[in-house]
């Protein structure tokens, strides 16, 4: 049956809903008044199923209100005269396989770390010495290294700014803004690993607080959705690590290969900082010319799970340090698209160089709430470059797609 229809019937049963439940409220009062006990009681019976059929028909009319449709596209037309790309499909998600290939070197550690049976202790140690040297007598290497290496995906929250731990798969990032990495098939697990730059914590959650060194620490567990839970914020020098772990055993597994992958990352980059870098923005180039696509085109809509989800590939070098993030507008009328949302969740760091022949790799997810599933329209995306100098926004590129909006 249509929605539609079941929407007019949920109408008509929502006026007899009320008008029967305000005949029981009256008929109920005047038999208890007139001491008709059975009548009385058969009618607050009655008001009682009036009552569960009136909150059922209001529960379906809010479900049909999260899918209604806006019609913002309904008297659009996508014009003629020119370029019109579209976003590129996805042929698969590799990061739901159980036993994914070509994995990057952190994630199989942790995959590795789940084939063995906790031993039930949930202590671990949190030593990460190389990670407080490179955060301290290293400081501006460092960040510098996050911001270029596509392992590290820096952004900001609260005008602070962090960077969280990405998992790849065949060389590319997957793309997830927080780095929540999480298996729903056994065995069933969920990770996170960010670092603050700016020592703030990130989560809203109460978190537990620990210094980094070799002394033994036993985090705070908890059992949700039948998982060991816990999350801790390491204070190692001139950033904060917030791990979270959810997994089948007490023993902190996962939370013991993050910091062991930590301390091997950072001593390589304390040997040598600048060879770190190199290699991290050299990373970073090939990303951009793998993912620039046939055209070169300095930045590409990729589609996500629905339509009006997409994921933003950018592809080029704004000459110098600063965030890049989008602006959109539907192309007939020039009306903006998303303003509260997508400059917020497009926003990412750039690396960069003074070379203009060089590019660099970033990527983000956003969503377009405007319009309906299967009604397309053009819509213009705009790249802008919000520079560290504190110097005026500007555009560095644009492109006409043909996109849906999401459809709540």
């Amino acid at each position: 049956m249509p929605w539609e229809t079941l929407q007019v019937l949920a109408d008509i049963l929502l006026l007899l809903s009320v008008v029967a439940f305000l005949g029981l409220i009256i008929a109920t009062i005047a038999n208890f008044i007139r001491k008709r006990w059975l009548n009385g009681i058969l009618n607050l019976v009655l008001f009682l199923a009036i009552g569960i059929i009136f909150g059922l028909v209001l529960a379906s009319r809010m479900l049909g209100s999260m899918q209604m449709q806006d019609g913002f596209a309904d008297k659009l037309t996508i014009p003629e005269g020119i370029e019109i790309a579209e976003p590129e499909r996805v042929k698969s998600r590799p990061w739901f396989d159980p036993a994914p290939k070509e994995i990057d070197e952190f994630q199989a550690s942790i995959r590795k770390a789940l084939t063995v049976p906790g031993n039930g202790n949930p202590a671990f140690i949190p030593a990460m010495p190389s990670l407080r040297r490179a955060s301290t007598d290293h400081y501006q290497a460092f960040v510098e290294y996050v911001e270029a290496s596509p392992d590290w995906h820096v952004f900001t929250e609260r005008k602070s700014r962090f960077a969280s731990r990405r998992w790849s798969y065949a060389g590319v990032p997957k793309n997830d803004r927080y780095g929540a990495i999480y298996q729903s098939a056994p065995p069933r697990f969920q990770t996170q690993c960010l670092l603050s730059l700016d020592r703030k914590q990130w989560s809203n959650y109460s978190v537990q607080p620990v210094q980094e060194g070799n002394e033994p620490v036993v985090p705070k567990i908890s059992v949700v959705s039948q998982l060991q839970e816990s999350q801790v914020i390491i204070e190692s020098g001139g950033v904060l690590v917030e791990i979270y772990e959810q997994s089948d055993n007490s023993e902190r597994r996962l939370t013991k290969a993050t910091v062991a992958n930590l301390e091997k990352e950072f001593s390589q980059f304390v040997e040598n900082p600048a060879a770190a870098l190199t290699k991290a923005r050299a990373r970073s180039r090939e990303l951009a010319r793998l993912l620039a696509g046939e055209d070169g085109h300095p930045f590409r809509l990729i589609e996500g799970w629905d339509p009006g989800e997409y994921d933003v590939a950018y592809s080029l070098n704004p000459g110098e340090p600063g965030f890049v993030y989008l602006k959109a507008f539907e192309v007939t009328n020039e009306t903006p698209l998303s303003v509260r949302h997508l400059k917020a969740s497009s926003k990412t760091r750039m690396p960069w160089s003074s070379d203009a022949a060089e590019r660099f790799w970033a990527k983000e997810s956003v969503t377009i709430f405007e319009g309906d599933w299967g009604e397309p329209y053009a819509a213009r995306f705009e790249v802008w470059f919000d520079p560290d100098s504190g110097q005026a926004d500007r555009k560095l590129a644009q492109r006409v797609y043909k996109i849906e909006g999401w459809q709540r």
